[in-house]
């Protein structure tokens, strides 16, 4: 489904629903902020939320409690660090939540607070630490859900529903709910009529529940001793072997799975001649919250089970095959998938030559992209940015690191603002079509039927057709307001330069067009106020977004503060990427409650920092003798100090000269537009 049918379903779906545009706003800030293919400023790892700091402080306690470590992870001085941050996240935000909520938890960690980095060194304290802070995360979260659903019924501010919208994602992801199972969800709930707080949060975050999964072990023809390794409650089985039970109608899907593991094998032998070929087909009972939760589980708990049997036969490898099946007993559904999710179409490349400083991080990043384990893999993504010679703790560079980010950050929002306002502008204008053709067919229909009875059942038929034309004509008027809001895009176009790609090609234009003075160029001041009206015209997030950043660009100071905020956050999500590297690759945990926020972040961020890496080199000047070329560690420097400059300019009360086009290029300052 392309981006703008999905977008006009939705809100189809939401009008039919009867949902306001507050609520419809709420719910497109939870499914975007948990979108993993959402830019990193957009996707809840990007933010702050209570959920996810108290859980990486809780974490970090029970690492430390582990006994019989000589060096337990993370360092006091990390671990209490993440426990101030928890409690200052919970304070910044404590107002947004039902009254006295989250006073627990902000208590219990400033207990462990006062105790300093001393009182984390031996195992027994914060194995009784993190004992209390566990009774808080679960408080936390029904403060979040009951402050959810408050904002859901409207009575909540602007400023917390959004702060709740983002928390409601962060325990979506952290509780393993897929996005495209998640949006399907709410679509099929909306489909149903009116959506009360109550069934939302049950459609957001359903019952964890038993799913039956299966996946398939190359490299054996049985798995011995199996029942003892794996939970004696989660009616393990192998095929061939053993009689498999609780598939019911999904026992096609299995045969199905057996059937291909057993032609890819054979088409192994056939290629190469050297293979044996065993294989088996492991099917078990895992507890999710929907189906592709269930799979993930799955495959995760499999690969554990797997370490005893590498490590007891070390002549021949054993692996999962990347298909698996998961299904839910309850509902019957089945959910058939694959690990990777591969790519269609043609890719670039991120440089056209081979910058020697890129490299080794161009390798490890890739290691960490397909490593299936999230936690190793977020270890991974911090050595891929030490690779490029970054480092943490009090004489690091992730300070550096941040604000060099913080700028790629500020354009990346900037073009994915208008991306996003062009699908929307043409997913109103699809979404009110296909209102306004459904309701002119009902009338037409009702207007015929009454034309062709007399009597008592045609005056019936009669009212019912009047009131059907009266809600065409409502359906109507909602048309051409959306055909307005498409007409006020293509003058913005116009301006922008946009072309029948729909690519921007010159942010800085973009930005012009929130904001022109009376001297202005004719063109600008129609396309600034075409801007205007169709933020009036445009709903949910897309809209509150436009008006975010329209007062952001109105007062420069603001815009300062907040690429110094993104920098401040993006410090702090590399520090934890550093912690996680030293308790998962060095003390070997490899379970968090975070991790699938944990390793979305890391990616995202070893993207971002190769994303402005690879644009400097490749538009770099040739090094020569007298000039060398810059290591990547000198151009994160650089742009750190080109951040600082760029914030300085803008607290003196002006973005003239911003030049957001090129603010991470080597060919500009940040600061050079005419």
């Amino acid at each position: 489904m392309s981006l703008v049918r999905a977008e006009a379903d939705l809100i189809r779906l939401c009008q039919r629903a009867g949902l306001s545009d507050g609520q419809r706003a709420l719910l497109e800030a939870v499914l975007a902020a948990s979108d993993p293919e959402a830019v990193l400023t957009q996707h809840v790892t990007g933010a702050p939320t209570v959920v996810a700091t108290l859980a990486r402080a809780y974490s970090a306690l029970e690492s430390r409690a582990r006994p019989g470590r000589s060096k337990p992870q993370p360092y006091p001085e990390q671990a209490l660090d993440l426990v101030i941050d928890a409690r200052k996240t919970l304070e910044a935000f404590a107002s947004h939540f039902p009254p006295g909520r989250v006073d627990g938890a902000v208590n219990a960690l400033t207990a462990i607070e006062q105790g300093g980095s001393a009182g984390l060194k031996s195992a027994t304290d914060p194995a009784a630490q993190a004992a209390l802070l566990a009774g808080r995360v679960a408080e936390v979260h029904t403060a979040v859900t009951d402050g959810f659903a408050a904002a859901w019924c409207g009575t909540a501010a602007a400023g917390p529903r959004e702060q709740l919208a983002l928390e409601m994602a962060a325990l979506c992801v952290m509780e393993g709910r897929q996005h495209h199972l998640l949006s399907d969800d709410v679509r099929t709930a909306l489909s149903r009529g009116s959506l009360g707080a109550g069934r939302l949060l049950k459609v957001l975050l359903p019952a964890v529940r038993d799913f039956r999964v299966a996946v398939v072990v190359e490299g054996t023809s049985r798995l011995e001793s199996l029942a003892t390794l794996m939970n004696s409650a989660a009616a393990v089985g192998d095929l061939p072997g053993e009689l498999v039970t609780g598939w019911g109608h999904a026992t096609a899907d299995l045969n199905e799975l057996a059937d291909l593991a057993e032609a890819a094998s054979a088409a192994r032998r056939t290629w190469s001649g050297d293979q044996a070929g065993g294989h088996v087909l492991l099917t078990f009972t895992v507890r999710a919250r929907d189906l592709g939760g269930a799979a993930l589980l799955g495959r995760r708990r499999a690969s554990e089970m797997l370490d005893q049997y590498v490590a007891g036969q070390r002549v021949a490898e054993i692996r999962l095959r990347p298909e698996t099946l998961a299904h839910d007993p309850d509902s019957g559904r089945v959910l058939r998938a694959a690990v990777p999710v591969l790519g269609s179409g043609p890719v670039r490349p991120l440089t056209i030559g081979w910058p020697p400083a890129l490299r080794e991080s161009l390798r490890t990043g890739h290691i960490a992209r397909v490593t299936e384990a999230p936690t190793t893999a977020a270890g991974l993504c911090w050595a891929a940015l030490e690779a490029l010679d970054v480092k943490s703790g009090k004489k690091g560079n992730t300070g550096e690191l941040a604000r060099a980010l913080s700028l790629q950050a500020a354009r990346q929002q900037v073009i994915d603002l208008h991306q996003r306002t062009r699908t929307a502008a043409v997913a109103e204008v699809s979404a009110a079509r296909t209102a306004h053709q459904a309701a002119q067919r009902a009338a037409d229909r009702l207007e015929a039927a009454a034309k062709a009875v007399e009597g008592v059942h045609a005056a019936l038929l009669g009212e019912k057709a009047a009131a059907a034309r009266d809600t065409e004509l409502g359906q109507r008027a909602v048309l051409e307001r959306a055909s307005e809001a498409e007409a006020c895009c293509a003058v913005v176009d116009a301006w922008t330069g946009v072309g029948h790609d729909g690519l921007l090609r010159d942010p800085d234009r973009w930005l012009d067009t929130f904001a022109s003075s009376a001297d202005a160029d004719p063109a600008l001041r129609a396309a600034a106020d075409a801007l205007a009206a169709l933020t009036d015209r445009l709903g949910g997030d897309t809209a509150a977004r436009l008006r975010t950043w329209r007062a952001l660009l109105a007062d420069p100071c603001s815009l300062a503060e907040w690429i110094k905020e993104t920098a401040g956050r993006f410090e702090k999500s590399l520090d934890w990427l550093y912690a996680i590297r030293n308790t998962a690759l060095h003390d070997g945990r490899f379970a968090s409650a975070t991790d699938l926020l944990d390793v979305h972040a890391g990616r995202a961020l070893v993207d971002l920092t190769l994303e402005f890496l690879g644009n400097w080199y490749q538009h770099a000047a040739t090094p020569t003798p007298e000039q060398p070329e810059r290591t990547a560690v000198e151009v994160i420097e650089h742009l750190a100090d080109r951040q600082q400059d760029v914030v300085e300019k803008l607290e003196g009360g002006t973005r003239a000269g911003w030049n957001v086009s090129r603010l991470t290029s080597p060919t500009s300052t940040g600061w050079d537009r005419a």
